[in-house]
């Protein structure tokens, strides 16, 4: 159908001006901007809510790659208008944003310690790994002793493992919370023994009581310190510190006893051995307390005789010399007769048990040379000072009290001048 040239012309003449005026009616409204949020953060000013989500779906992708498949992603995102000064946020900005805003969470494990929480661990694995590598030095030392049985490896601490849930980023590698437990707290402290030092003065001048430096050094016998020897002060404090109790079976000696008996065939003053000694064999089980290695406590269990002592038996003459003279020639005497004005010198009586001697005390405490001294012990297989001095002279019959306070009121109490071998010399704190 042909249409006249001049309809042609009246139309675009109407839809011309129509066009125009809804352009410039489109054009004349503002630009609506949105600001979006993502879990109640803002991320950033978008144009339009569907380019928003389109960042949000790329970082989203991005999470997923990056963390384990078992976490939870939580995220609430949202729009709101943003007011009409506000400036699109450029893309690298906003989807860096939303992945600081989105919420990763895990199911972990807390380390605790007296309590408190030291860390966050992937697996209840990682956790008992992580306490298994601390203790495994002590065991491994323990069980490469002969003789020696493990019995309990604890820590000093409590210390307990809890299923958590968490932020992603709270969780720390097991190698890590290893070391950092594996530090020293506090070291050990120590000191060298110099001339003229005790356990006493030792004691005193670092603020402790000789009870408890005894307890940090029970393999020390403090009668027998001497320049160069080390006392432990404190001993090491770690985060975790690992206790260990272990059973020690060894085999001992048993001293033998000498036995003296009276000889009317032997003259007085003459000894006879008609018996050696032969020292007898025990078997000795001692439970052991360590706390990082170093012995804290020592405790005999049960002590079998394998093979008794025989004892020395020494014959002691009591046969009076008989009487010589010269024939035909009366005796001439051998020694001046005393001054009436000063009276004569007595003999020391002897002592009251018998015919024992301060000598045979000696002889028979220095058998035991080499015992170790353990604070409380009564012997024979290890004293403390007042308990050597009982067994000793309870071996001659003499019952003394157990203390050393309490043997100061045994016996009789001499001058230093007066001091004979077989006495006991006790010092009092100034």
């Amino acid at each position: 159908m042909n249409i006249p040239r001049r309809v042609i012309a009246l139309l675009l003449i109407i839809l011309m001006p129509a066009s125009l005026v809804s352009f410039t009616a489109f054009s004349s409204q503002d630009q609506a901007l949105y600001a979006m949020y993502v879990n109640d953060s803002q991320v950033g000013i978008v144009k339009y809510a569907a380019k928003g989500l389109a960042y949000y779906d790329a970082v989203m992708e991005k999470v997923k790659d990056k963390y384990p498949r078992d976490v939870t992603i939580i995220s609430k995102v949202y729009f709101k208008e943003a007011n009409s000064n506000a400036v699109p946020t450029s893309e690298f900005l906003i989807t860096k944003a939303i992945e600081d805003a989105v919420d990763i969470q895990t199911t972990a494990y807390a380390i605790t310690i007296d309590n408190q929480i030291f860390g966050y661990v992937r697996s209840l694995a990682d956790a008992e790994s992580i306490v298994n590598a601390i203790k495994k030095p002590y065991v491994d030392e323990i069980l490469s002793r002969e003789g020696s049985r493990l019995d309990e490896v604890n820590f000093a601490e409590e210390v307990s493992f809890n299923q958590v849930t968490i932020d992603y980023k709270q969780l720390t590698a097991a190698d890590e919370i290893l070391t950092q437990l594996q530090q020293n707290q506090q070291g050990i402290t120590e000191h060298v023994v110099q001339k003229g030092d005790s356990i006493w003065n030792i004691a005193v001048s670092n603020s402790m009581s000789v009870e408890e430096v005894l307890a940090l050094n029970p393999d020390i016998n403090p009668e027998r310190l001497k320049p160069g020897d080390v006392v432990v002060l404190s001993k090491e404090q770690k985060l975790l510190n690992v206790v260990t109790k272990e059973t020690i079976v060894y085999e001992e000696q048993i001293p033998f006893k000498e036995e003296k008996r009276d000889d009317n065939t032997l003259l007085k003053g003459k000894t006879k051995i008609l018996q050696e000694g032969k020292k007898g064999i025990k078997e000795v089980e001692v439970q052991i307390v360590r706390e990082n290695g170093i012995v804290v406590s020592r405790q005999t269990i049960k002590e079998t005789i394998k093979e008794e002592p025989v004892n020395k038996i020494i014959l002691v003459g009591t046969k009076k010399p008989a009487p010589t003279t010269s024939r035909g020639s009366s005796p001439s005497p051998t020694t001046k007769p005393s001054n009436p004005s000063t009276p004569p010198k007595q003999d020391p009586p002897p002592p009251s048990n018998g015919s024992v001697t301060g000598a045979d005390i000696v002889e028979y405490a220095m058998k035991f040379l080499g015992i170790p001294y353990v604070y409380g012990a009564n012997g024979p297989n290890a004293f403390d000072c007042s308990g050597f001095t009982c067994y000793v002279y309870k071996h001659f019959g003499y019952s003394l009290n157990r203390t050393a306070k309490g043997q100061a009121s045994n016996g009789t109490s001499i001058s230093k001048s007066e001091l004979a071998p077989g006495d006991i010399l006790l010092f009092k704190d100034p």
